[in-house]
């Protein structure tokens, strides 16, 4: 029985150590992004809400997440100008753990499923600042993230 334990944990413990070490590989070599919980507070029509923030490491994206409904919603908003804000559907972050990202699956993308999505942004009204960002939705909720 001991013995069994014994191979037991080393096959555990290696196979821990090949998915960090693939984790870590994908990471440097830029294939995979982590997304961090970020300290802000979210808004909707100036009024402040439920919901929460995470960026990417690069400070490129944003995540952003009403909790406002019965169902949570998350917007992909691109913190440069000229690119688009992309609503999840149903998919969104994990609260406090940070996430990978994969580039060849990514669970959030201007690929997604236009029968899930709930309340789209409308890309004409996105209003960029340097801690904020800011946009309308297709029922006309003002949508505003500050960090």
């Amino acid at each position: 029985m001991k013995r069994l334990l014994s191979i037991l944990f080393w096959f555990v413990f290696l196979c821990v150590l090949v998915f960090a070490g693939a984790l870590l590989y994908s990471t440097r070599s830029g294939r995979t992004t982590w997304y961090f919980r970020v300290n802000g507070q979210l808004t909707v029509d100036g009024h402040p809400t439920s919901g929460y923030l995470h960026a990417n490491t690069q400070k490129t994206n944003l995540l952003l997440t009403r909790t406002d409904q019965s169902n949570a919603e998350t917007y992909l908003v691109p913190l440069e100008a000229g690119k688009l804000v992309v609503d999840c559907g149903e998919w969104h972050p994990i609260r406090f753990v940070p996430m990978p990202v994969s580039e060849l699956n990514p669970p959030c993308s201007a690929f997604n499923d236009s029968s899930t999505v709930r309340d789209a942004p409308i890309e004409t009204t996105v209003v960029r600042s340097r801690r904020s960002v800011e946009f309308s939705t297709a029922s006309g909720k003002k949508i505003k993230g500050e960090w």
